[in-house]
């Protein structure tokens, strides 16, 4: 079982990836998971939520883009049975539709604070924020709203990963200043084939490694290969 580890910190579903940022994710910080469409966010960050649930922690999906129909029918694959975690009130997916997400940033709320509450829910993910740049005129305004929604997020106490698709909106309004921690997933050619990797960027009060370290998505989820690790572009 993956559980907390004595630092204060939640594991990330992915023992290697542990090994890598000290243990796990620091409580109560916000993480974006960053990558291009697939390259496994989705399904990390599902694993992210089992690892919490398996220590006796609830977590909460919200997604934007996906439907919890769509979302628990793709993990079934993977042998992740979210509806039997839902069912058990270890897991809450909520839907969030885009023309909600406005109204509810601008507030800074999600929309379902008093069932975070009552489910004592621990762990988050967003999924995704890049829609979130589309919403606003102006990139001070969307750095505003996102920084009064991460408020909100640290004052209910939830270890967060946010989802966003690689794209230059995600820095034009500071989002990468704005979290604690930045991990990219990235699809490389190297020869003939298609190699995913992963960096962690960004990691507050963590020592971090800093390579780009070569993944992949297999039947039991995402596995990380250190002993491959790409450098100079080269495996």
């Amino acid at each position: 079982m993956l559980a907390d580890n004595m630092d204060g910190r939640k594991s990330t579903g992915i023992p290697k990836l542990d090994d890598l940022i000290e243990g796990g994710i620091i409580n109560d910080s916000i993480m974006m998971l960053e990558g291009d469409a697939g390259t496994g966010k989705s399904t990390m960050a599902v694993q992210y939520l089992l690892a919490g649930i398996k220590a006796g922690e609830k977590g909460v999906y919200v997604s934007v883009d996906e439907s919890k129909k769509s979302l628990y029918r793709n993990m079934v694959r993977f042998g992740f049975n979210l509806e039997e975690y839902d069912n058990a009130g270890a897991l809450l997916f909520h839907e969030l539709k885009p023309h909600q997400m406005r109204e509810f940033l601008d507030k800074g709320v999600l929309g379902i604070e008093e069932q975070l509450i009552a489910m004592k829910a621990q762990r988050l993910v967003l999924d995704s924020i890049t829609a979130f740049a589309l919403l606003y005129e102006t990139d001070a305004k969307q750095r505003s709203a996102v920084h009064n929604l991460f408020d909100k997020i640290r004052n209910w106490g939830l270890t967060t990963l946010i989802i966003a698709e690689s794209a230059e909106e995600n820095h034009q309004f500071g989002l990468r200043y704005l979290v604690d921690g930045w991990i990219k997933l990235s699809r490389k050619k190297v020869g003939q084939e298609r190699i995913r990797t992963i960096e962690v960027l960004k990691m507050r009060g963590t020592k971090h490694d800093t390579n780009e370290i070569v993944y992949r998505i297999e039947k039991n989820g995402i596995n990380l290969y250190p002993s491959e690790r790409m450098l100079g572009g080269d495996l």
